[in-house]
């Protein structure tokens, strides 16, 4: 990923249509509560809960300007911000089913066990980018989803996942379901992600607020990475050559590495991990100056490009990673540790 490598770290919601939905024989019916709120979810033959996200309209990048981020994030790369802009209204015209969790690993096995798939990494042999023995970046070909370089249970999210991979877990799927499952696109998930809110994130504009929420770069971490700095940038860009403690939020998720899903706060849309746990993968391409020129309704991104769109930020990243607006992307073939996705599912 682009910064990943270099950084590896209210309104009321919209009331949700009751609107029947058919539901496909394989799956079942189910209604649940998030914060009060009712939700219209499915369930399908391997277990995965979808949660009916309904169709409206939102403010789609970021709800702050070039000086107020550096300001709240002075250790954030300013030349990370104007992919971030001009904020727009964006229509999300029809409603979706959205995953109410990340990809779990053993979600994902199964995909690989019942396809015969072999993801990019065991195809191509290229090293990718995760965490040595001792904590430290590095570059290895053995890598896995399976052993990503800590303990992983089959409820954590997976990572090592291409994006290629992901879109192939999708179309697998979209055969056994019968139904038409695939990557959210971009403005799908941030519409999601914010479920009517319009703060840096949909907790509110407080990072510490996540800690109920996501799985972060917090005090468990830092317990992990005693002594961590980061660079601090002024405003034109360049470092200072200062640099300040790491970022890391005051309080305590109970986990330093990738959570179980679902272990956290859901969103007023019923979706968790929106923030944090892991980078998910969208369908578009990625565009650094794309929101210039974005379509008002249902926004696909670039017709072409060399990266694919990644959203949400992971368990080792800053909060100024895990905004709400936060873009990020890499090529079709990369992954490393943070890389995972949910799915979307067509009505």
């Amino acid at each position: 990923m682009m910064e990943k490598k270099a950084q590896c770290l209210t309104l009321m919601l919209m009331a949700v249509s009751a609107t029947v939905v058919l539901s496909s024989p394989k799956e079942k019916r189910t209604s649940a509560s998030a914060d009060q709120a009712e939700l219209d979810a499915i369930t399908n033959s391997i277990g995965m809960k979808l949660v009916r996200i309904p169709a409206g309209e939102f403010m789609m990048g970021a709800e702050e300007d070039r000086d107020a981020t550096m300001a709240a994030f002075p250790y954030a790369d300013p030349a990370l911000l104007p992919r971030e802009w001009p904020r727009h209204k964006v229509r999300v015209t029809n409603p979706f089913y959205m995953g109410q969790h990340e990809v779990t690993l053993g979600q994902f096995m199964t995909f690989l066990r019942d396809a015969g798939y072999k993801i990019d990494a065991e195809r191509d042999g290229k090293p990718m980018t995760g965490y040595g023995k001792n904590g430290e970046i590095i570059e290895s070909t053995v890598f896995r989803p399976w052993a990503p370089g800590w303990k992983v249970e089959p409820d954590h999210p997976v990572g090592y996942v291409s994006w290629n991979d992901a879109v192939a877990f999708c179309d697998w799927l979209s055969r056994k379901e019968g139904k038409k499952y695939r990557l959210p696109t971009e403005a799908e998930w941030e519409y999601a992600c914010r479920a009517g809110t319009t703060s840096r994130y949909h907790t509110g504009n407080d990072p510490e607020e996540l800690i109920a929420f996501a799985n972060a770069a917090d005090a468990d971490r830092a317990a992990e990475f005693p002594g961590k700095t980061v660079d601090v940038f002024d405003k034109s860009g360049k470092k200072t050559g200062k640099q300040i403690p790491y970022p890391f939020l005051s309080g305590h998720d109970g986990y330093a590495w990738t959570a179980p899903v679902g272990r956290f706060r859901p969103n007023r849309f019923g979706l968790y991990d929106m923030h944090g746990n892991s980078w998910e993968w969208c369908s578009d391409w990625f565009g650094e100056d794309c929101y210039g020129k974005s379509p008002f309704e249902d926004p696909q991104g670039p017709r072409t490009g060399t990266s694919r769109v990644s959203r949400g930020g992971a368990f080792d990243n800053t909060a100024f990673t895990l905004r709400c607006a936060r873009r990020d992307g890499g090529a079709p073939e990369s992954r490393d540790c943070h890389d995972g996705f949910r799915v979307v599912r067509e009505p």
